[in-house]
């Protein structure tokens, strides 16, 4: 017991140093890479997150990437790259707007089409801490005479976790939350784990079917480089 104590103050230092920093990469010219594979161990996808821009408004930081979806064959998926805005606050609290978010990658998708998006960030806290339960995320996204939903919902810090990926090893904050997904050709009820590390953001994510309360394992994805 003597031994393990100094190991959790030491670990509990580690994270209390970090705290602060936001859930999300705020380096231009950084690009994070990521892969994911279905249960069967097969390669699902891989995406990139190119970071172009930081750009201050007051207190409030807009960070700007180009997000792009490339199948297993590596031909490029949802219409090619969509840009993406995610904002942080002075506490270093990130919002993500997850209807802005969809609306871009689907007006790739059909150009076109009108397009309406409303809803509510999903948000990650900078000093967010094991048992601590986070707002609902919500989005709706009318595309022509098609509409698109996802909630987030159920959102549970579970604990801090030191964990090793292809890109490196990272202490990170482990956030448990329910997906559903409703629109064409999109209609997922899921849970999800995810690892998130300062300065990064995620770093793995692990997706369950539901199944009524059941969940089973569909896939993970995992940072490879960064």
């Amino acid at each position: 017991m003597k031994r393990i104590l100094p190991i959790m103050m030491l670990l509990l230092a580690c994270f209390a140093a970090l705290a602060g920093e936001p859930y999300s990469c705020t380096t231009p010219g950084r690009t994070l890479t990521y892969e994911r594979t279905k249960a069967n161990g097969r390669l699902e996808r891989t995406t990139t997150m190119e970071y172009t821009a930081v750009r201050r408004v007051g207190n409030v930081r807009y960070v700007d990437c180009i997000l792009t979806v490339l199948g297993p064959g590596g031909g490029e998926q949802f219409g090619g790259p969509s840009k993406q805005t995610t904002l942080i606050t002075a506490d270093g609290t990130v919002k993500q707007d997850l209807a802005e978010s969809m609306k871009a990658v689907i007006h790739n998708v059909f150009p076109g089409a009108s397009q309406s998006a409303e809803g509510t960030p999903a948000i990650l806290p900078a000093d967010m801490k094991p048992g601590d339960k986070l707002p609902d995320g919500h989005a709706v996204v009318k595309t022509g005479i098609m509409t698109h939903t996802m909630d987030i919902i159920e959102r549970e810090v579970l604990r801090y976790e030191r964990i090793t990926v292809p890109a490196g090893t990272f202490d990170c904050v482990v956030l448990r939350e329910h997906k559903i997904e409703h629109g064409i050709g999109r209609n997922r009820d899921t849970v999800c784990e995810n690892w998130y590390a300062p300065g990064i953001g995620p770093v793995r994510h692990d997706s369950y079917y539901y199944n009524n309360g059941n969940p089973s394992f569909c896939a993970r994805e995992v940072l490879k480089k960064y």
